[in-house]
């Protein structure tokens, strides 16, 4: 899901406070916490470095203690201090890394990448470091807007149309959140939106604080907006 206004403005103020520090995007060779690129064959000639005090098009997330910033840029991801500086990227390499976002302890980020060929859902060191992929869809299922539960047991990610959780752990198997087949068949009609129309999709997982309720954006199956 696309930054909100609000987190435009934070990045914009952290990253006019870099004050132009430079920025690498290493596409292709192991960076800091990259993975094997088994379906990513291109040999790379060699790295593309650029300097920036802005970007567009991102999508972050602030630490727990509110120290730090992680965003993606250009296929990369990076951390910021809050208060700007230096930015630092954890994750490099022909693969493309995106939409971070951190645990609730602040220990790991979990994230969306190609590294294994296919769009799957990605759990990593806060810096970066031991990526694991969470989940292991062949069929380049879209996955988007990954996000831990409060109690850090569980990630929730929209798979396609529809809301999914995971084990963080990696245990187990997803369970449909949304849809007719979700727990307690309460989401939308399989196969589509009402009358026939296209599915309604769901985007943007928040969970209460509480855990008890996750909140997201649906694009109704008319058409309309979120």
């Amino acid at each position: 899901m696309r930054p909100r206004r609000l987190t435009h403005l934070m990045l914009a103020s952290a990253l006019v406070a870099a004050a132009a520090h430079p920025l690498i995007a290493q596409r292709g060779g192991r960076g800091g916490g990259d993975s094997t690129a088994r379906g990513l064959p291109l040999t790379p000639n060699h790295p593309l470095q650029f300097t920036t005090d802005e970007g567009t098009w991102l999508e972050l997330d602030v630490s727990p203690d509110g120290r730090t910033i992680v965003f993606d840029l250009l296929g990369d991801i990076y951390t910021l201090p809050i208060d700007g500086g230096k930015a630092t990227r954890i994750t490099s390499g022909q693969a493309f890394d995106a939409q971070p976002h951190y645990a609730p302890d602040g220990k790991s980020i979990v994230f969306v990448s190609d590294r294994s060929g296919s769009n799957n859902v990605w759990i990593a060191n806060a810096d970066g470091s031991r990526p694991h992929a969470l989940t292991h869809d062949n069929n380049n299922s879209n996955f988007q807007s990954p996000t831990y539960t409060p109690d850090g047991k569980y990630v929730i990610a929209s798979r396609g149309n529809d809301m999914y959780m995971y084990y963080a752990d990696g245990t187990g198997t997803g369970m449909r959140l949304t849809g007719a087949d979700s727990a307690g068949a309460r989401g939308a009609a399989a196969g589509g939106g009402r009358g026939g129309a296209a599915p309604n999709v769901f985007l943007g997982a928040a969970v209460s604080k509480d855990g008890r309720y996750v909140y997201m954006a649906m694009r109704n199956s008319q058409g309309g907006g979120y």
